[in-house]
């Protein structure tokens, strides 16, 4: 009966007990409802794949240039070879003022990237044995070339982007012809090479006791080098031994005029001319 009465009077005490304790388990629960604002932290890792930022960091780098290489005009045109351009613009040919950069005498547009074997159309005339290709942007009114003005120079960094070149033919300090013995072929004749500083003719004298004597052909020349040349003449004037001569086109441009201004060219005190032999035998 003690043991029964002992029982009940513990059992009374621990529901008491558990009655009075504080009521903490709420608070057990907190871990729970702040796991969301756990889940905020990948937000902050966005700009690491920003596209936009990435790419706009590549186009400040691109690195620009201009490659070219000595050449020899060709039908008033020079050739640059490779083109890195960091925006859309102009390779523009500039004449050689005592060093640096002077007068534009040709330019051709450009897109943004790289460029190849791009072509310039020159005034050949102004030409200088060493020219320059420059990189311009085109900051104006788009596809209009406006130098002076809005469309500088590029640069790269604080330098000009541009690269010297030299005409291989300005070499060739003098004028020059060559021309081989043949035979006369179909009223004309074959002179292999000239060399002209300046627009001229070539032109076919017979001979007269072992000198040039009267015109019996003629044909106009560009400026630079020639090869090749095929020049009418009148057969029936024509004599054993002829001479190749250059003269120069100083009258009516484009009308051959000798006698009279179209003098021979010469090279000091000498007419540059050779003689060839038309009784060349095959």
């Amino acid at each position: 009966m003690k043991d029964r009465i002992a029982l009940s009077a513990t059992l009374a005490l621990a529901v008491l007990l558990a009655a009075c304790a504080p009521q903490a388990a709420p608070a057990t629960q907190a871990p729970a409802t702040q796991a969301p604002a756990a889940q905020a932290q990948p937000t902050e890792a966005l700009p690491l794949v920003d596209d936009y930022g990435s790419g706009g960091g590549d186009v400040a780098t691109m690195t620009t240039s201009v490659e070219v290489s000595d050449q020899a005009i060709q039908n008033g045109t020079v050739t640059v070879s490779k083109i890195q351009a960091a925006v859309d613009g102009w390779i523009v040919i500039h004449t050689d003022a005592e060093g640096k950069p002077g007068p534009v005498i040709g330019y051709a547009p450009v897109s943004a990237g790289e460029s190849s074997d791009v072509g310039v159309t020159i005034d050949e005339s102004q030409a200088t044995p060493m020219m320059f290709a420059m990189l311009h942007v085109d900051e104006g009114v788009k596809g209009t070339y406006e130098f002076p003005g809005a469309d500088a120079p590029a640069k790269d960094g604080d330098a000009v982007v541009m690269t010297a070149f030299n005409q291989s033919e300005a070499m060739m300090i003098a004028p020059s012809v060559v021309a081989e013995d043949q035979r006369i072929v179909e009223d004309s004749v074959t002179v292999a090479s000239v060399y002209m500083t300046v627009p001229g003719w070539l032109v076919i004298h017979t001979e007269v006791d072992g000198k040039p004597g009267p015109v019996i052909g003629h044909t106009a020349l560009p400026q630079g080098e020639s090869k090749d040349i095929k020049v009418e003449i009148d057969e029936s004037d024509a004599t054993s031994t002829l001479f190749a001569m250059l003269h120069v086109d100083e009258g009516v441009i484009g009308t051959y005029e000798f006698p009279g201004a179209d003098a021979p060219v010469k090279d000091g005190d000498m007419i540059v001319m050779v003689p060839f032999s038309t009784e060349y035998q095959y």
